[in-house]
């Protein structure tokens, strides 16, 4: 990553797209990082998707996983290959318990998984990543459009509940809220480690 990130910088730099100022090489670092992992994210999930013969639910996970997470955020890993590595491993998870449990589940689980991601979203989101903070005025704007976001989803996976499709949408949204959780506990850890 950090080789292929430096090659791309150099290159702009050396056609005058780029100002070689620290701050405007550290700025556009970042995003070059960002887009190729977001990229290599969307490639392997697909992948797998084909290789699992759920291609379909690949797409699915990753409509709803980019567009909660831009309202709500949620668990990043310390790493690219973690993120990377993770994003697969839910994906797989989340097809797995999708496989086994669709058209199994009854309508008060559903209520249930529903409920707790909406109570997740309202008193978690929007979670800050440390690269990206989040304004204080657009923080209450992202919450209520993240509710509102989730809550339209899930209604849709409730419509679909019949089919596989509808029993991804309402798990890949609680797989969103289970990654808030997990944001917070790392968040947690890393605040009572600093303290020690």
């Amino acid at each position: 990553m950090n080789y292929l990130v430096s090659k791309i910088l150099k290159f702009i730099t050396e056609q005058n797209v780029i100002s070689d100022e620290k701050d405007v090489q550290e700025f556009y670092k970042y995003g070059i990082e960002i887009s190729i992992s977001s990229f290599l994210n969307i490639f392997l999930v697909v992948i797998l998707g084909f290789l699992i013969h759920h291609v379909l639910e690949s797409f699915v996970f990753l409509a709803l996983f980019i567009l909660i997470r831009s309202f709500t955020g949620g668990y990043h890993a310390d790493t690219y290959f973690r993120c990377n590595l993770l994003m697969c491993v839910t994906f797989i998870i989340t097809v797995f318990v999708n496989v086994i449990t669709s058209n199994k589940l009854t309508l008060p689980v559903i209520i249930v998984l529903i409920c707790f991601t909406e109570v997740t979203v309202l008193f978690l989101g929007p979670i800050e990543n440390k690269n990206k903070p989040i304004q204080k005025s657009k923080r209450i704007k992202l919450k209520i459009k993240g509710l509102i976001i989730t809550l339209a989803i899930n209604c849709f996976g409730i419509i679909l509940i019949k089919s596989h499709i509808g029993t991804m949408i309402i798990f890949t949204s609680f797989l969103i809220a289970i990654l808030m959780l997990a944001a917070i506990i790392k968040w947690k850890r890393g605040d009572i480690c600093g303290r020690v």
